[in-house]
């Protein structure tokens, strides 16, 4: 199965987007958490991506969500309602990744 997910920033000009896919089949499936620039040059633009896991994974898409925090300053991916991976709009700094690893990244929320 294979689940997109995204969040706009209310200005419309970013997005944290979460793609898993199986296309490969269970054996090269993989999850990404990625910024999009939506505004500005160039549209559709990575403006970076950070690496969630490797390989077959039992989620839906109920059991992810992206979203902004109050000053939309940072957007983050939620699994299972665990803050794993967020990006700083601000300052591009990236936090988290690499879900089910022994590693307990600090995520600055507010």
């Amino acid at each position: 199965m294979d689940i997109f997910d995204s969040a706009v920033r209310t200005k419309g000009d970013l997005a944290g987007v979460f793609e898993y896919e199986e296309s490969g089949g269970p054996r090269s499936a993989t999850a990404y958490f990625y910024l999009h620039r939506l505004e500005g040059d160039p549209t559709g633009s990575v403006l970076g991506a950070i690496y969630v896991r490797s390989g077959q994974w039992a989620i839906t898409e109920a059991d992810v969500a992206i979203e902004w925090d109050s000053g939309e300053q940072r957007v983050g991916l939620f699994v299972f309602g665990v803050l794993v991976a967020a990006f700083d709009a601000a300052t591009g700094v990236k936090y988290g990744g690499q879900y089910g690893k022994d590693f307990n990244a600090e995520i600055p929320w507010s």
